[in-house]
């Protein structure tokens, strides 16, 4: 297991912890890197904006095999959530909550996911936060 943990500080955070674990250490994912890259970036931004002004924001990045042998990403944050009314609508192009927002990241993600072959899932941490699954066949 590599586990390596980060904190950032910023204008939007005060501080936010991300704990980065791949299991097993040489864990392969066969992806086009720079897209893959991108939906990250855009999970890593979302839950950066969800943990603003919180003082124990903390983001944990993880990439495993499930029990299906399928390599799988996660990105999870200790937030406040997805409100439950949304969640279904999150990936859908346009759709927003944010006053800047365009409502393409999401989608944007939904669909790179999609064309790698893979599956993108959000749901709300029973403990509270978060988390995004990317799962690749």
């Amino acid at each position: 297991s590599h586990i390596s943990r980060i904190s950032a500080v910023n204008n939007r955070a005060p501080k936010i912890t991300l704990d980065v674990d791949v299991v097993p250490s040489g864990l392969e994912l066969f992806v086009d890197p720079e897209q893959i890259e991108q939906v990250l970036i855009n999970l890593l931004r979302n839950a950066e904006q969800a943990l603003a002004g919180r003082k124990d924001g903390s983001i944990t990045l993880r990439a495993f095999l499930n029990p299906r042998g399928q390599v799988t990403l996660e990105v999870r944050d200790n937030g406040p959530g997805i409100d439950e009314k949304i969640l279904h609508q999150i990936f859908v192009p346009y759709f927003t909550t944010k006053p800047e927002g365009s409502g393409i990241g999401l989608a944007l993600a939904r669909q790179i996911v999609m064309t790698h072959g893979g599956s993108i899932r959000a749901d709300n941490v029973p403990d509270g936060g978060a988390v995004f699954t990317l799962t690749f066949v």
